[in-house]
């Protein structure tokens, strides 16, 4: 559990060391906008980084929702397209608790069983919380355990690159499988299975978009410590557990 757990921070790591790379990554990252509201018919006024910008979409957008989309031209003009919602863990950027590598590092060496070390660690974290939004946000790492899920928030030194790492024990078929999710404002959602057969290690792995997929298979290299990766593109990928409007809405 503890190497399977390593593997896939490592995978986490490689993906944001490509989101660094611009000359090759330019054009795929997906980018990420709010939806301020909407105009008459199926127009909507965006706000895309400092940007504001009135667009189509036959699409259905929620009003103060966030996405991600991809940006191309089109006769000269801005488009967006194939927008997909951001789910509510990347709501908020005020996350009072962030793993960074090296602290990751500490916490995989502390016990076997990495479930049960952050569950007392959430424990006396909770009795120390110093707002209704900490107590909150830690209340859901908590319930994402009981849950059979670990949820672990990821610090980068670019906090634009913060986010979450999600993981859960699977058996089928007598076979053990490490069930994930990640997610970071910058790349979007991953979601997948890390298990062993047949002595061989392997990774199943789905991104949200066809471009991140193509970098991805372009840069097999940097994931060489797995024996076999298969690649696919999910626009559909869920987080393994949800942060919720109804803890969400104590912050403040």
């Amino acid at each position: 559990m503890i190497k399977q757990l390593r593997e896939l921070t490592q995978i986490q790591n490689n993906l944001q060391n490509l989101a660094t790379q611009p000359a090759q990554f330019n054009a795929t990252l997906p980018i990420r906008l709010e939806v301020m509201e909407k105009m008459q018919g199926i127009r909507y006024m965006l706000k895309v980084g400092n940007i504001t910008m009135e667009t189509k979409s036959l699409k259905e957008l929620e009003i103060g929702g966030k996405y991600w989309a991809i940006m191309g031209k089109s006769n000269g003009s801005i488009t967006l397209s194939n927008l997909i919602k951001q789910p509510d863990l990347l709501k908020t950027q005020n996350i009072p608790l962030k793993l960074s590598s090296e602290a990751m590092a500490q916490f995989l060496k502390e016990g076997d069983n990495p479930f049960e070390t952050m569950k007392g660690f959430l424990i006396d974290r909770l009795a120390q919380a110093e707002s209704k939004w900490e107590f909150a946000f830690l209340s859901h790492m908590l319930l994402s355990l009981k849950q059979k899920v670990l949820t672990l928030p990821l610090h980068y030194d670019d906090k634009e690159k913060d986010g979450f790492l999600q993981l859960r024990k699977k058996r089928v078929n007598n076979q053990d499988y490490l069930e994930f999710y990640s997610v970071f404002a910058n790349l979007g959602a991953t979601w997948g299975y890390l298990y062993k057969l047949d002595n061989h290690i392997k990774l199943d792995i789905n991104v949200m978009y066809e471009s991140i997929a193509k970098l991805l298979k372009n840069n097999l290299n940097e994931l060489a410590f797995i024996n076999q990766v298969n690649i696919y593109t999910n626009s559909e990928i869920k987080p393994l557990y949800d942060f919720n409007d109804f803890l969400l809405d104590l912050e403040g």
